[in-house]
């Protein structure tokens, strides 16, 4: 009977499918080969995608590290699961399972090393297609004359000492879409901390045929500016550019105000509050795991967001980023400079409004000491949880953030403040107005001087916490949808101005239904409408039409202005003289079109009038917007002077060199270049 050992063997079938069973995505696969070209203690690594054809792509990871001779890729390379720790304790690479040269098999069934050692090149290669599953996985030696790298310029300067290069051929990236491409770079930046592993990675992305080979350095695009309240233990790893930041909120007016407000930068704390009232950790110091004392040290940075609204976030800080791709609420764990949880602040449990502000970026090496068990996953892209150090990381990241947490509503506290200071002066001008509207009033109604002066401050006093006096002077624009084409340039217009148009309703000073402005609002379509006609302070423009006369809705808001406004409460505009409803102004328009001639809507020396007239009533009318909120308003159109033709000649202009510029350009854009699509349909 055979005594000898049976060994284990691992074929090409357990080969192809542990590589491919790692990865979550191509990414991550792509940072794993990136990540052997800093474990062996590379300054520079490059990465090239070619991806013109991108069921077919070419990748490219060109690094300077050590090297590997014959002998380096026998012992080490082709051993998987090889620990090289056990080697040598003082090795600091992010990895010790021996398996994320496995990346290499995620990405592509065919793939070349090149390597130079001690003045020797030599080249390798693998090709999964050519092998039947059964086979025991070999790397097969490759005639360095056939290996045609595309960055060969970058291999040359590189091999000129020592280096290596992995060549990816038939890459399949046909899943990966345009923005995930984008965001790349991103993601790149945040596998690695680049300030500690002293090193740079540059990439190339080559999309179409007349791109360029030029590779760029991958940076960390953090936005530094844009956060509140920011603890580090190193100023290497932040980025900050300017002292304060902005903050905006709206008044009671709905008038947007900033706040600019001196950043929060300090060192981490040496200790930490925990869950338990009175009992503290430390940050740093000597813990005990599994009966083992050992020294532990988080480093790094953690931070809170003034904003996470895109817009204002961006006026804080260009770099802000937040996306499908990217989420700037994260606190990213790095272990041996590299990513080992992409975010461990889902774990922490936080709760408020500012829970999801928190972004960071923390080192806890002690997840990966050599005297303990390794309890990263198989890619080294998260931990066990249940782990005793894993436990101290999250008892010392919710102190943190609670405190964090805690500066940030101080903020919200002193924005809250702020805003009441104001709105209290608003109330008080709004009092004052009212109370000067009011003495107007009763003087009109035949009151004495004397006794209009008495009654209005008492009013006013009377009103004074007890009704939030209506100041909002709205235009509501009543259309058929198919008519848009008219409410669009006057909408666009006025806001070219400066008016507020504005998805909410409680702010926009511009309303029609077909413009989508009311999706935010609770109120039915209907009920916004009837509110709006109803209410004296909005001016109603009605747009009539056939189409205008074939709709229940139309017909519903002219007969509900005809009920409760007088006619020169609103305006009419009518493409046809014989589609304004008889009870609105027995037929008389404030002017009119003709939809049996396309020149009718060519901007003559009347409609032109006729539009500037309809426009500086509107504009007259938000105006009083601004003198409520003390605002400059906006300037009337200056009503044209036109010269006769022989003045007109004679000064070498026509008829456009008298109208305004801008009002030209937007009946241009919204009128008259949709017009001929506009008027067939009308008839």
């Amino acid at each position: 009977m055979d005594s000898q050992p049976i060994k284990f063997t691992m074929n090409y079938y357990a080969l192809k499918t542990f590589g491919r069973q790692q990865y979550s995505n191509a990414w991550a696969a792509l940072s794993e080969l990136v990540a052997n070209g800093f474990d062996a203690r590379a300054q520079n690594v490059y990465l090239y995608i070619n991806m013109i054809n991108k069921q077919k792509s070419i990748i490219e990871i060109i690094d300077d590290g050590c090297g590997m001779n014959v002998e380096d890729l026998k012992s080490k390379y082709a051993v998987i699961g090889r620990n090289r720790r056990i080697e040598n304790p003082n090795d600091n690479a992010a990895g010790r399972k021996g398996i994320g040269k496995l990346a290499a098999l995620y990405l592509s069934d065919e793939f070349q090393i090149i390597s130079k050692k001690d003045k020797l090149i030599t080249a390798w290669g693998v090709n999964v297609k050519e092998r039947i599953d059964t086979e025991t996985p070999s790397l097969d030696p490759v005639d360095i004359s056939n290996v045609n790298p595309v960055c060969d310029d970058v291999w040359n300067i590189i091999s000129k000492t020592q280096g290596t290069m992995i060549r990816l051929l038939n890459v399949d990236l046909t899943r990966i879409g345009d923005r995930a491409v984008e965001a790349l770079k991103q993601r790149l930046s945040n596998y690695f901390l680049f300030d500690s592993l002293n090193s740079v990675l540059r990439i190339c992305i080559i999309r179409k045929e007349n791109d360029i080979v030029s590779f760029e350095p991958i940076q960390k695009q953090i936005a530094f500016d844009n956060m509140s309240c920011i603890y580090y233990s190193d100023s290497k790893f932040l980025d900050i550019r300017k002292n304060n930041f902005n903050v905006e909120y709206s008044d009671k007016m709905n008038g947007k105000k900033t706040l600019t407000i001196e950043r929060t930068v300090e060192g981490l704390p040496s200790d930490i509050a925990t869950v338990e009232i009175g009992n503290k950790i430390k940050i740093t110091g000597i813990g005990t795991f599994y009966g083992v004392s050992k020294l532990y040290a988080l480093t790094g940075w953690i931070g809170v967001h003034s904003s996470i609204e895109k817009k204002i976030a961006l006026n804080n800080d260009n770099r802000f980023i937040r996306n499908n791709y990217y989420n700037p609420n994260q606190i990213r764990v790095y272990v041996r400079n590299k990513l080992a949880n992409e975010n461990i602040l889902n774990r922490l449990g936080l709760v408020g409004t500012y829970a999801n502000y928190i972004e960071g970026e923390i080192s806890f090496d002690i997840l990966d000491d050599n005297d303990f068990e390794d309890i990263a996953t198989s890619n080294r892209q998260d931990f066990s949880i249940e782990d005793e150090r894993v436990k101290l990381l999250l008892e010392i990241l919710k102190g943190l953030c609670r405190q964090l947490l805690q500066r940030r509503q101080e903020l919200a506290d002193k924005i809250n403040e702020e805003k009441k200071k104001g709105d209290m002066e608003i109330q008080s001008k709004q009092k004052t107005h009212f109370t000067q509207e009011t003495h107007k009033d009763l003087i009109s109604a035949g009151v004495s001087s004397y006794k209009a002066s008495e009654l209005s401050v008492v009013i006013g006093n009377k009103l004074k916490g007890e009704y939030d006096i209506k100041t909002t002077y709205k235009l509501f624009i009543s259309h058929a949808s198919k008519d848009r084409i008219f409410t669009d340039f006057i909408s666009h217009y006025l806001k070219y101005l400066g008016f507020r148009w504005d998805e909410d309703i409680s702010v926009t000073e511009i309303f029609y239904s077909s413009d989508g402005t009311d999706i935010t609002n609770a109120t039915p379509l209907a009920d916004v409408i009837k509110n709006m006609i109803l209410d004296s302070n909005t001016d109603v423009l009605f747009m009539t039409s056939k189409n205008f006369m074939d709709s229940q809705y139309c017909l519903f808001e002219g007969g509900a202005a005809w009920a409760t406004r007088a006619i020169l409460e609103y305006c009419i505009i009518a493409l046809d003289y014989g589609s304004i409803p008889d009870f609105l102004t027995n037929k008389k328009a404030e002017f009119s079109f003709n939809t049996n001639d396309k020149n009718s809507f060519i901007l003559n020396k009347q409609n032109y009038t006729n539009i500037v007239v309809i426009l500086n009533r509107i504009i007259s009318h938000l105006n009083k917007n601004r003198t409520r909120e003390e605002k400059k308003e906006v300037s009337l159109i200056q009503k044209p002077k036109f010269d006769d033709l022989v003045q007109m000649k004679a000064l070498n202009k026509n008829i456009n060199d008298y109208m305004d510029e801008n009002i030209c350009k937007y009946w241009q854009m919204y009128v008259i270049d949709k017009l001929d699509d506009y008027l067939k349909l009308y008839k």
